[in-house]
């Protein structure tokens, strides 16, 4: 409050010296002192509305996404079987304060956890159920830019489940950090050692090199390693911290805590990160779209927190005060604006580091793969719908056939052509479906791919001929009950090369097959084509995770003898590209259908005047 007065002093002591307008001014600045005082005195429930509310209201320097957290927030607090623990909830933020900053200009002084930081706190603790006393929240995925206090917060997190939960619950709390190398684990650790440094809790644990025991409960935090990972170590885990998970490239920390966690009453496992420029990793392919629809109300969970402040595709990031979406803390003092505006400066005059300046600062994935990259990503989530757009019924498919060794996954694509009402455009919708000998070769992809192919099979995306190679007859029985259950008049596009048994199978059956060769020459029109009316929104795909993964993968390789021919290659060999190449394939004819029309309905459209 003394300082408040003294900045108000020293405010319209200036004023006054200026000469004009001073007492409207000095008005102004009680009325803030105002503000501020109310804001002080709320408590943690009026707190959370008031900060959700001026939240969804500040549609300018918030983002959706965040927005909408608030919402949730909200709806949260209305719900019969839920209560805020205010007390616990204020109890967070007072630990907080015992800690010390560690970096910056706030160095040694005590951590005072508000705005977005106090958000997230107030939610994770808060709310409890009504029947048990037991916390609401098992997991929390929070993305934002760099500095926002990332670290301290799961620092903090981390010493206030070993002694504060531990003693509560009467528990011997195992935490547990991990990142992609040693050096990275040890980031919380280290972070946990510094906040300590100087604050009253220190004596209250005991740190050694490789763990910070909490001496009265014997609970203790532990950085975890690759043969952890290995191991598969993680088992009743309290608390598990996977840090800067944009970096992973499999999701197997995540499956470790959480299946450790699983007999815990509440346990907590929680991921705060900034974007990265990995696409492919688990958390844009699995945590960020699976949040977006928490969000938006397209799925529901309410043991799952999660809040992103980003930048949005929209907005003009040349007007710098757009990046307090993404960096509500920077934006309180004056040094992190400066650093900000430091780093756009460079990234205006050295456009490599732009990229570098989007993502870690401004916290926005870029789908648009770099340089040769096929497809932008965006471009294709965009097509994404939850249902065919058409009755399927009685229809014309194009069904491109991508084979492969007697190993490799095998791509089988279904085009189905339509026009679009609205605008009369030609459109396709598309099913994709990609096929390995057995199970067993569903988990030697997830371990080599570095991807869910587990998940995958789940859902159908990728399936099984449940033998030892790539069998073609469960595949092609697979496709006829699909023409059989539609009523479909099929035609095939087949690769000659790498599915000549297909092509063959096909024949005998008297279907109506055309052969593809995977040279630049013949499939360099379809790629642009394909590529084209995903731009252009005329292709519409279900929810294919697998598809989207191996989209991402395609790059564009260009023939040295003519530009205008192209064809897409993979810049990895773990990396498939093979249900794109299938997409591709049916693309050839079904982009050039064309609807059939009666005697009837040409006599009525003066077609014969």
């Amino acid at each position: 409050m003394k300082s408040l007065m003294n900045l108000v002093i020293f405010k319209s002591g200036f004023i006054v010296n200026q000469g004009y307008g001073w007492l409207n001014k000095l008005l102004f600045y009680f009325k803030k002192i105002g503000r501020e005082v109310r804001r002080m005195e709320r408590t943690p429930r009026e707190w959370l509305i008031n900060y959700c509310n001026e939240t969804i209201s500040n549609t300018k320097y918030r983002c959706l996404k965040h927005r909408q957290a608030c919402q949730r927030c909200l709806d949260m607090l209305n719900k019969e079987h839920i209560y805020f623990d205010e007390e616990q909830a204020d109890n967070v933020i007072k630990f907080f304060t015992y800690l010390k900053h560690s970096k910056g200009v706030m160095s040694g002084k005590p951590i005072i956890l508000d705005g977005l930081s106090k958000f997230i706190a107030y939610n994770i603790y808060g709310f409890k159920y009504k029947k048990n006393d037991y916390r609401v929240f098992r997991k929390a995925f929070i993305s934002m830019g760099r500095k926002g206090q990332k670290s301290q917060l799961q620092s903090g997190f981390a010493l206030y489940e070993m002694s504060v939960m531990a003693t509560k619950w009467n528990t011997m709390n195992y935490c547990t950090c991990a990142g992609i190398t040693r050096k990275q684990s040890k980031v919380i650790f280290e972070e946990c050692q510094l906040m300590l440094r100087g604050s009253l809790l220190a004596s209250k644990f005991k740190i050694t090199r490789d763990s910070i025991t909490h001496i009265k409960t014997m609970s203790r935090l532990e950085a975890l390693s690759k043969e952890a990972k290995k191991d598969g170590e993680g088992t009743n885990v309290q608390l598990a911290i996977i840090d800067e998970y944009k970096d992973h490239e499999d999701s197997m920390f995540y499956e470790i805590a959480e299946t450790g966690q699983r007999a815990l009453p509440q346990p907590l496992l929680i991921i705060i990160s900034t974007a990265g420029n990995n696409i492919n990793c688990p958390m844009y392919t699995q945590e960020y779209p699976y949040a977006e629809k928490l969000l938006s109300g397209v799925r529901e969970n309410e043991r799952y927190f999660t809040v992103i402040c980003e930048v949005e595709k929209d907005d003009d990031i040349d007007d710098y005060l757009v990046w307090q979406k993404a960096n509500q803390l920077l934006f309180t003092y004056q040094e992190g604006i400066d650093g900000l505006l430091d780093g756009y400066a460079i990234a205006k005059e050295i456009p490599e580091k732009m990229t570098t300046f989007l993502v870690k600062n401004l916290n926005m994935w870029q789908t648009d793969g770099g340089k040769n990259a096929y497809i932008d990503i965006a471009d294709y989530e965009k097509c994404v719908v939850n249902e065919p757009p058409i009755d399927l019924n009685n229809r014309e498919v194009y069904i491109g056939i991508d084979g492969s060794s007697k190993y490799d996954l095998f791509g089988v694509t279904f085009h189905v052509p339509f026009i679009r009402e609205e605008d009369k455009k030609l459109c396709i919708y598309q099913e994709t479906f990609g096929f390995v000998p057995d199970f067993e070769y569903i988990q030697y992809h997830k371990a080599n791919d570095k991807m869910p192919f587990d998940y995958w099979n789940e859902k159908g995306w990728i399936r099984h001929t449940s033998n030892e190679v790539i069998d073609i007859v469960p595949i092609m029985e697979f496709c006829f009950n699909k023409i059989k259950e539609n009523n479909w008049k099929a035609r095939w596009i087949v690769d000659d090369s790498n599915a000549r048994d297909v092509y063959l199978y096909l024949l005998d059956r008297k279907q109506e097959v055309y052969p593809i060769f995977q040279s630049k020459k013949h499939v360099s029109d379809p790629t642009k084509t394909f590529r084209a009316k995903i731009k252009d929104g005329t292709m519409y795909f279900l929810e294919n995770d697998s598809f989207k993964w191996q989209l991402s993968n395609a790059y564009v390789e260009v023939d040295p003898q003519d530009e205008d021919i192209i064809k897409i290659d993979k810049k990895k060999q773990r990396n498939r590209i093979d249900c794109v190449d299938s997409s591709i394939f049916a693309t050839k004819l079904s982009a050039y259908w064309k609807p059939k029309i009666s005697l009837r309905d040409k006599i009525m459209s003066g077609a014969y005047r």
